[in-house]
């Protein structure tokens, strides 16, 4: 791997609704990223997301921002798009500032001379601009260098690259689903080729936080101090709050014990207990889950989910994802600390296959790995945009144009002359002949027009494939020219390819929306139809070599009418004359039809030639140097294109 100058440290920071991990990694490295403990006390390789600041403690994070007394505010699950409100921007900044700071004291590798970069994950169904915004918001909370990438492409990449999914990184190259479960949202993103397209769905509010404060609402409905304990979670957000973390905790403790446990004690249960101090005296709320209780939780109807329950509600979701991806997928990744849900497994194994479903070792910390991997990749892969873009900010590709754009004349020459006396001069003769037509003059406008008009067709093949034909044989130059980037950067070249254009009935079949193929058409077609009406006119009636002249097999007609009209000029000013003329129809009858068509034929194979190579060096006249600069422009913009897909294959 070509290294990036100097050595920057990459810390995947996710900053989830439930639980918040880091991991690190560095550039000039290609070991998988490591998990940081995090926390002044060393809380471990996840903190819960929740923020508190005590007057005497200051700020507070995770475990001890729970668990602390007296503290003057309490934040938990506060990851949120309205980053505008103030109970939403505040404790993020407080959260990040606190988790940084606390991380750069316990990393000296983030405290010393090396840059650090902070890589954050958004929702896929966040759009740019508010990804721009929560950029901005966390670098307000004192870190130096602060990127955003969406999550569903940071679980991209920790498949392909954490070594912790045991699959052939060749099967990324397939059709991929990767699906996302977190406490605010379920992502699910669609791969195909390496190439990442938009969210199959936009972020659907499907966190697995629905199913905490289902939890909640069941346990307090059958406490025998209900009344008490609501009137206390009304008073207190700060209690509700810790009960919906102990909640959550029991939830998780149930989706890491075995499942055999519960099919061999149906009774047997997890869960936990707190000690909440309430006007009618200190009551014990306690978390029990059965097996039976967490079925009844999961098929409680969601009013958030239209009614559906929270099981069924995914169940639609994960066929929905699928049926938007427009084929099987041949692989289905889960990350996330929600996807340790043995239901959530069960459900994508029934409806894709066993052998299509991954997951990780550890799916809670997907995402900060995928993070690091994401802000690492996102280095090299400027190193790679800016070989790409010196590559067509000089002059290497317009030169290639500019040497090839003769060749380009040749074969619009050939398509334009090719056959244009069978079709066009022939017919226009026998039209001449039978009176339809007054003049020669006029005649060899009509062979004008019907050019033009041929040659305007959305459907013409020869044009169409001429370009084409040009177009395919400019691709393997161009691939020599990115070939030395692609190895520089370890990208198989093939990613720079640009697509081969197919013909089919007349219509280009370009694989992507190519600006050189497309784009460039129109001004390629523009050139073709100026040039054509001049140099038609001078091969049709040019000096002395033309299809109809006083040397082609015109000639006894043209001796006749200078006779009949009594001219007594040199030859080019009776050709003149006798070009504008209304011939007597007696006089156009000599020599024979089937005798001059005959001589038309003959001569057709040298004077569509001559009429080719004018209209090639016509061509390059009128329109070369602006066509060097528009194709070379079409040709930048893809090359553009296939950067950014291209880029998804930097480790």
């Amino acid at each position: 791997m070509a290294k990036v100058s100097g050595s920057t440290v990459i810390v995947g920071f996710d900053l989830g609704h439930g639980e918040s991990a880091l991991a690190k990694t560095y550039t000039d490295r290609t070991a998988p990223p490591v998990v940081l403990d995090i926390g002044s006390t060393g809380a471990g390789r996840q903190h819960v997301t929740a923020v508190a600041e005590h007057p005497g403690r200051g700020v507070l994070v995770g475990r001890e921002a729970t668990e602390a007394r007296g503290v003057t505010s309490l934040y938990l699950a506060f990851k949120s798009p309205e980053i505008e409100r103030d109970e939403i921007r505040t404790p993020i900044r407080l959260f990040v500032e606190k988790v940084g700071r606390d991380a750069r004291e316990r990393d000296h590798d983030l405290s010393g001379s090396r840059p650090v970069r902070w890589v954050f994950g958004a929702p896929s169904g966040w759009g740019d601009e508010l990804i721009r915004a929560y950029g901005e918001l966390l670098a307000q909370a004192g870190l130096t260098d602060v990127e955003v990438v969406r999550e569903s492409r940071a679980a991209m990449l920790y498949a392909r690259d954490s070594g912790e999914v045991q699959l052939d990184r060749d099967q990324l190259g397939g059709c991929v689903l990767i699906a996302d479960f977190g406490s605010l949202t379920t992502d699910f993103t669609g791969v195909l080729g390496y190439q990442t397209g938009p969210p199959i769905d936009a972020g659907v509010q499907l966190g697995a936080g629905l199913i905490d404060r289902t939890i909640l609402e069941r346990q307090l409905s059958r406490h025998p101090m209900a009344d008490a304990l609501r009137e206390t979670l009304q008073d207190s957000r700060f209690e509700r709050l810790r009960l919906e973390l102990l909640c959550r905790e029991a939830k998780e403790t149930f989706f890491r014990t075995d499942p055999s446990r519960f099919v061999d004690d149906p009774e047997a249960t997890v869960g936990g207990t707190r000690k909440v101090v309430t006007r009618a005296g200190n009551a014990y709320f306690e978390v029990e889950l059965t097996a039976a209780e967490m079925d009844t939780v999961l098929d409680t109807p969601q009013p958030s989910l239209g009614n559906r329950p929270w099981r069924q509600a995914f169940r639609d979701a994960l066929h929905e994802a699928a049926g938007r991806l427009g084929r099987e997928p041949e692989l289905v990744v889960l990350t996330g600390g929600a996807s340790r849900m043995h239901f959530v497994q069960e459900e994508a194994r029934e409806a894709f296959g066993a052998d299509r479903v991954l997951l990780g070792l550890e799916p809670e910390l997907a995402i900060a790995r995928g993070l690091a991997l994401a802000g690492r990749m996102g280095l090299h892969a400027a190193g790679f945009r800016t070989d790409v873009r010196k590559l067509i900010k000089g002059d290497r590709v317009g030169s290639l144009v500019q040497d090839r754009l003769p060749a380009l004349g040749e074969r619009l020459g050939a398509a334009v002359a090719e056959g244009m006396t069978e079709r066009h001069v022939i017919p226009a003769f026998r039209r001449w002949r039978n009176g339809d037509i007054a003049t020669l003059d006029d005649m060899a406008e009509g062979i004008s027009r019907a050019l033009h008009a041929e040659l305007a067709e959305p459907g013409n093949a020869r044009l169409a494939g001429a370009i084409a034909e040009w177009q395919n044989g400019l691709r393997p130059e161009i691939e020599e020219l990115t070939r030395p980037i692609c190895h520089r950067w370890h990208i198989p070249p093939s990613a720079m390819e640009l697509p081969a254009v197919q013909v089919s009935g007349g219509q280009m079949d370009i694989p992507f929306d190519s600006a050189a193929a497309t784009e460039v058409l129109d001004n390629i077609a523009k050139v073709v139809n100026v040039v054509v009406a001049g140099v038609v006119a001078m091969t049709l009636f040019g000096a002395g070599t033309a299809i109809i002249a006083t040397t082609g097999p015109f000639a006894v007609i043209i001796a006749a009418v200078v006779l009949f009209i009594g001219i007594n000029e040199g030859r080019e000013a009776a050709m003149t004359r006798a070009r504008q003329t209304n011939i007597p129809l007696m006089m156009r009858k000599v020599g024979g039809e089937n005798r001059l068509v005959s001589k038309l034929r003959q001569g057709a194979g040298p004077q569509e030639a001559q009429l080719a190579a004018a209209f090639s060096a016509q061509f390059i006249e009128d329109g070369g140097q602006k066509l060097v600069s528009e194709i070379s422009k079409g040709i930048a913009a893809d090359l553009e294109a296939l950067a950014r897909d291209a880029e998804l294959f930097i480790s």
